[in-house]
This record gives C-alpha cells, structure tokens and sequence, in this order.
C-alpha cells in the first residue's frame, strides 16, 4: 500500500510543478516555442482542457483553468489517500 501511496504522491507532486512550470513559462516566453516547452505544454494539456471547457475565457487574457487544476489534483491526491487509508 506504501509503494501505491508513493507512486500517487510523486505522480500529482509533478505534474503539479509541470503547471506551474507552465504558468511561469507563459510569462516568460509566451511565443517562443522549443521541445521541453512542447513537452510540458503536451502533459498539461489534457488536464486543463477541460477547466477551460467548464470556464471560457472568451475575450479574457486571464486563464485560470491552471490554478483550478492545480488545486483538483490537491483535493484528488487528498482523496485517494483517504481512500487508500480506509482499504488498509
């Protein structure tokens, strides 16, 4: 169960820092494109879409759909191991 527990937490952890990464990145360098910029963008994407789905940014600059996913996988990871702490 530690092993499952683990792998979770490491899985969330990254893709946590890979949006942030992406948030910090769009900042920086919002037209400029390489491989790892691609990567992360590649990564996120599926799980942003579909906050941008819920929440249209329609004339807005602002794209939020990164902090909500970021705190989802929060509560995701919370949950899991609540749940993983009930089957042990």
């Amino acid at each position: 169960m530690f092993l499952i527990y683990k792998i979770v937490s490491y899985a969330i952890e990254i893709l946590k820092i890979l949006i942030l990464l992406r948030i910090i990145l769009s900042w920086i360098v919002p037209q400029s494109r390489n491989e790892f910029i691609e990567l992360i963008y590649t990564v996120t994407e599926p799980i942003l879409k579909p906050f941008r789905i819920m929440i249209p940014l329609g004339g807005a600059r602002l794209d939020l759909s990164p902090i909500l996913a970021y705190y989802v996988l929060g509560i995701v990871k919370y949950l899991i191991f609540r749940i993983l702490s009930m089957i042990s």
